[in-house]
């Protein structure tokens, strides 16, 4: 009985865990921070590709597609370039995006030897 009570507790307190913080232009009142996002070291892909490795980003563009053989990697394209990101599932929080929907990715610049820059998307907005 005590677990099925543990069991029932956890259930409950996940629940508001799951939800998902969409950002400032998400059309839903849900609150949080409204403004300015301070410390960004990139705004565009360009910026972004010869940023320093760990540099927080924020990008705002299309994801135009994913790539081949990999369930969490995406091209990202904006006004200055295309740049992969590197999308978790859980970041996407039930929603659907396609190449026509405008999105602000946050997240840090991946550099490894011998790879392409990446994004490490931490927050996905999107834009109306």
């Amino acid at each position: 009985m005590r677990y099925l009570l543990t069991l029932v507790m956890l259930a409950v307190l996940a629940v508001p865990a799951y939800a998902a913080f969409e950002g400032p232009n998400s059309g839903q009142s849900m609150g949080g921070f409204q403004g300015p996002t301070g410390g960004v070291q990139a705004d565009t892909v360009k910026k972004a590709q010869s940023s320093w490795d760990d540099a927080p980003v924020v990008l705002t563009g299309n994801i135009v597609e994913r790539l081949a053989g990999s369930d969490d990697k995406y091209l990202f394209k904006d006004a200055t370039g295309q740049i992969i990101v590197d999308i978790d599932h859980e970041i996407f929080a039930g929603r659907t995006v396609t190449p026509q929907t405008r999105v602000r990715l946050s997240g840090k610049v991946d550099k490894d030897m011998m790879e392409p820059v990446k994004i490490d998307v931490k927050v996905l907005e999107i834009l109306k």
